[in-house]
């Protein structure tokens, strides 16, 4: 859900059992420490962090209370991003990794700047101080270390969110030091919020479809629904089924539909992820109904591991011409892809 429309944790649609814990927690007087979300990109993870965020900085209402007021100085400087209590870092867009210097410090100044430093500053406002790293999975091992021992011994006043998709994705020293949130929408409520939130006009069963095809990533169902999207999934989806799939028409439906999403990395990289998450679907449907039937179709199921195999390069940046056309020969092969070295 959009941070700008979520005043209050009644905007928030799902997650009703996380709220019960945060409250309960609150209530209790035993909230604090270190938390890892986890759940798909657009299931409400950072719009619920900044929510909690503005529960605990909150100046007026107590924040066992749930109920921030949305007009102290401190509610509108969390709304804002400016709150010198709330400590905020994420992955820069032209980024693969969050820097080590986002964490610890420039060379030359470590460990007197960044996200672990700020930590154990005093809070200036408050008694609290809240800290929200996103893009947890882009951690390098480098970087993932140094948060170990804030994760662990926190200051008793400090309440840290990580931020990221899949618990896997974190290093096991991570996961051992954070209570772990799981979100998930649900169909209904994924459907509820593209419609409420995100202003879709779809049927049920083009919601349900896009969904299923973005594997829960509420932002690439998104995409998903836009008209020219489904023009160009019918065009994918027919030469992923012929009996025989061209490798150069493949390669020139998804090096189009590239182009077309402009020049800019990010939007190009959707574009590729959104294409990616079309054929992984449709071989997960294929390989599906084989199993129903009691087959087991080899091709289909080598061509599923190299659409997921696609996913973790997009992940880690890999060149994306080079991925387009590796992609197209392999899946009109029926091969994994599997060269020994990324996936």
């Amino acid at each position: 859900m959009s941070e700008s429309t979520t005043k209050d944790w009644s905007d928030v649609i799902g997650h009703q059992q996380q709220r019960d814990w945060f409250a309960a927690s609150l209530s209790q007087g035993r909230f604090s420490g270190s938390m890892l979300f986890v759940g798909s990109p657009g299931s409400g993870k950072r719009t619920v962090a900044r929510l909690l965020a503005k529960t605990l900085l909150c100046e007026t209402v107590p924040a066992k209370d749930m109920a921030p007021c949305g007009t102290c100085p401190s509610c509108t400087q969390v709304q804002a991003g400016n709150h010198p209590d709330l400590i905020h870092v994420s992955k820069p867009a032209d980024k693969s990794s969050l820097p080590l210097e986002k964490l610890i410090g420039p060379p030359e100044n470590r460990m007197q700047e960044g996200f672990c430093y700020d930590i154990q500053l005093k809070p200036m406002i408050g008694t609290r101080k809240v800290a929200i790293l996103e893009d947890a999975d882009f951690l390098e091992k480098e970087g993932a270390n140094c948060l170990l021992k804030t994760l662990e011994e926190p200051p008793a006043d400090t309440v840290i969110m990580l931020i990221g998709t899949v618990e896997q994705k974190q290093l096991p020293t991570i996961r051992s030091r954070c209570k772990i949130i799981r979100f998930s929408l649900g169909n209904e409520n994924a459907k509820k919020l593209l419609r409420q939130v995100h202003q879709v006009e779809a049927s049920d069963d083009e919601l349900q479809n896009a969904i299923e095809t973005s594997g829960g990533d509420m932002h690439v169902a998104q995409r998903l629904l836009d008209s020219e999207a489904n023009q160009f999934r019918d065009a994918l989806i027919n030469q992923l089924n012929a009996e025989h799939p061209d490798p150069i028409k493949i390669s020139q439906l998804l090096t189009k539909h590239c182009d077309q999403a402009g020049k800019e990395a990010r939007k190009r990289r959707h574009a590729l992820r959104d294409a990616v998450a079309i054929a992984l679907q449709f071989f997960r449907r294929k390989a599906r109904d084989a199993a129903y039937s009691e087959q087991f179709e080899s091709l289909t199921m080598a061509r599923l591991d190299r659409s997921v195999r696609a996913v973790r390069e997009l992940e880690r940046n890999a060149n994306q011409a080079t991925l387009i056309d590796c992609f197209a020969a392999d899946i009109a092969a029926g091969i994994t892809g599997d060269r020994g070295g990324i996936g």
